[in-house]
Parts: C-alpha cells; structure tokens; sequence
C-alpha cells in the first residue's frame, strides 16, 4: 500500500469508528420524562419507594398496595420514559382491580432515578432484580410476582426471568436480540463499529442481550408468556415478535394490526385482554 493511500485507509477508519462512538454516547443517555401523572388519577393509594438495585443504585419507585393475597406485579418502562409513561400507567388499573400489589420503578438514569446511561436492558437486568428483592423482602415471593414490561423494559423482563422462577411475563413492544435491532437500525455496515464502542464505552456487547433465548428458556420452565406488538411498530420492527413467539409458539400473542410502537393501551381490548391472560394464571398463590 502506498503512503497516501494508507493515509485514506486510516482516514476512513478513522471516521467509521469516530461515527459510531458518538452514535454511541449519544444514544446511550436518554432523555428525562416527566409526564406529571400519578396513580392517584385512577383513584389508586401509592407510596413512593426506593429501590435498590443489585449494583447500588438508589431507584426511584412507586408502590401501590393490593389485597390480602400476596401477589404482585412489577411493571418496567421503556427508553426515554417513566414509570409514569402514558403507556405504563394504564395496565396499573388491571392488576388494581385484581387485587394486587403494583411496584413500578424508574431504570437508571430514566425518571427520577440516578445514573447518566442506558445500556437497553443489559445493566438494567440488576433494577428489575432490585425490584425482585424489594417486593420479596416484603413477603412476595419471585414464584408470585408478574414482570410486565415495554420495548426495552420488555427485553429486560424477558432476560431477567429466564434466570428466575417468576409466575408469568407480559412483554409488550419488546426486541428478541438486541445485535438484529440494531442492525436493522444502523445499517449493517456500521454495526460493527456500534457494537464495538458498546463493548468500550458501556462494557455491554449488543450480542449479550437475547430475549429471544430467554424465551426459549421461559417455554422450558413453563412460564406463561404474553406477548403484545403492534404490526406498524417502527421502533422494533413486529418481526421481533414473530422471533418471540418462534421461540415460544405456546406463548401467547397479540398481533396488533396497524398499531405503532407501545400503543396496545390505546385499544379497547387492552385491559380486557390483559384481565383475561391474568385470569388463567388461576389459583391461590
């Protein structure tokens, strides 16, 4: 190779991986939700808690009391939201009215929670394990707890519970491997680059976030899995739905046709449906 020409190839690399580090940063600090709204706008009783997540951190939480059973459901937002997401708070209702507890939880560096970054459900993988040990410090056990979560806090549910003994999943909106996200999202040229200045930034590999095996694993188990996708989803595309339930074809599936990202609360079913799949868990926990 001739000088000037190994200055090009430098030049060029250069640039390529100097595009997807900052693609990288930026992306990985989320924006600040703050929707105002409370459970208090369904009549509901809630407390605000701290949770701490398995590496420390101090996360911002709500909790609402349920019945005399002793089940649970912890719900997990979203990038760039809350637990007071539009889109959260109407499931709070469902699980109200069936008598049980509700623990909502802002991830880190979402809401009113500490921390600068995101790592789309890798690192968040210890807050919703915090939320495990706070709801089973107070006499809920993991085998009576429902993670329910959306987009990112889907896949985070999904890979949490495929390491612990949960009662079921309700994973609306999620990614079924995060490297085929972003791939479709950056382009597969520049991928490489992103997944490498993940590894370096973040310390967390896209490659590591598979809810698509956590499902398998979950099918295994025999843990009730419903999964909800809108087919108009831009965000993640509904063929991560079709992975999901590939890996899972006795989980159930709600295909919403014409719905975009985490709009499923928007339909006139949602929280009939919801009942429904809550409903045949069945049983005194």
């Amino acid at each position: 190779m001739t000088e000037p020409s190994l200055w090009t190839a430098l030049a060029l690399g250069a640039g390529y991986f100097g595009s997807a580090f900052q693609l990288v940063a930026r992306s990985s600090r989320p924006q600040r939700e703050r929707t105002g709204l409370l459970p208090a706008a369904y009549g509901l009783d809630y407390s605000e808690v701290s949770v701490r997540s398995r590496d420390g951190l101090e996360l911002s939480g709500w909790w609402i009391p349920g019945g005399r059973e002793r089940k649970a459901a912890l719900l997990v937002h979203g990038l760039n939201a809350s637990k007071a997401s539009p889109y959260v708070l109407p499931a709070l209702p469902v699980y109200a009215e069936l008598g049980w507890g509700v623990l909502m939880i802002d991830l880190r560096a979402h809401g009113d929670s500490p921390g600068a970054r995101t790592t789309l459900g890798l690192t968040e993988v210890r807050d919703v394990l915090g939320g495990l040990d706070w709801l089973a410090q107070r006499g809920y056990p993991r085998e009576a707890v429902v993670l329910h979560g959306w987009s990112m806090g889907a896949a985070t549910v999904l890979m949490v519970a495929a390491d612990e003994v949960v009662r079921a999943v309700v994973a609306d909106s999620g990614y079924a491997r995060l490297s085929r996200l972003l791939r479709q999202r950056v382009g597969g040229l520049l991928y490489p680059g992103v997944a490498l200045a993940a590894q370096t930034l973040l310390g967390a590999h896209p490659r590591r976030a598979a809810p698509e095996e956590a499902a398998a694993q979950l099918r295994a188990a025999g843990t009730p899995l419903y999964l909800l996708h809108g087919t108009a989803d831009r965000t993640v595309p509904y063929d991560h739905a079709l992975a999901l339930h590939a890996a899972y074809p006795e989980a159930r599936l709600w295909s919403l046709e014409g719905y975009p990202h985490v709009s499923a609360w928007r339909h006139p079913e949602y929280a009939l449906r919801l009942r429904a799949f809550l409903d045949r868990l069945g049983g005194r926990w």
